[in-house]
């Protein structure tokens, strides 16, 4: 495990007992960033750093036939599991790039895109998790000033990087992926497209 990793484990351990206090999520603009998604119906989802499962009641209205949510924070899994028990959904405690299992339909990063500074690894990694023809979905529910205030200050700041405009951003994903989603805008943050082929990173 590398030392930002680590940290960055610390950090959302740390947070995890009172992060849906100090966390806020528009109910209306998740609802939208899962449509987004295009979850087929008996899917299979990748939801990747899920913090405290914030998403799954929103991606279970999708009718998915399963959703495999991980983070790399085991705090944040226990209030996950705390909060949701559903036999589709499973909750792992894991680093995205030691995750091995394969065939999801979509994966789906909302509201933790800073965290991974490595994104063409990360690209890389997410497009051999999926299915050829799969989706990636980045999405934040605010716009990139506010998503950059808050990661760029306090302890954050060790354990972020800083959004770039959707378009710089995007140039990392367009190797695996064919891009139909680029937002950027005061309310929004979004990069979505489709894995070209398999891939592995």
């Amino acid at each position: 495990m590398s030392a930002f990793t680590a940290q960055a484990r610390r950090f959302f351990d740390a947070l995890a007992p009172g992060w849906d206090a100090r966390c806020q999520h528009d109910p209306r603009k998740v609802a939208a960033i899962v449509t987004l998604a295009g979850i087929p119906a008996g899917g299979r989802v990748l939801d990747i750093a899920c913090g405290t499962g914030v998403l799954e009641p929103a991606l279970l209205e999708c009718a998915p036939r399963e959703i495999l949510a991980v983070d790399l924070s085991p705090a944040m899994i226990a209030e996950a599991r705390r909060k949701l028990s559903d036999p589709r959904v499973r909750f792992a405690a894991c680093d995205l790039f030691e995750l091995a299992e394969t065939g999801f339909d979509t994966a789906v990063a909302y509201s933790a895109y800073p965290h991974f500074p490595d994104k063409a690894r990360f690209a890389a990694h997410v497009a051999g998790l999926l299915r050829p023809g799969g989706r990636l979905l980045i999405a934040h529910s605010q716009g990139r000033a506010a998503i950059n205030a808050h990661h760029e200050s306090g302890a954050a700041r060790e354990v972020s990087v800083g959004l770039r405009p959707a378009r710089e951003e995007a140039e990392a994903l367009r190797p695996y992926f064919s891009l139909d989603i680029v937002a950027d805008t005061p309310e929004i943050y979004v990069l979505s497209g489709v894995c070209r082929a398999a891939a592995g990173g």
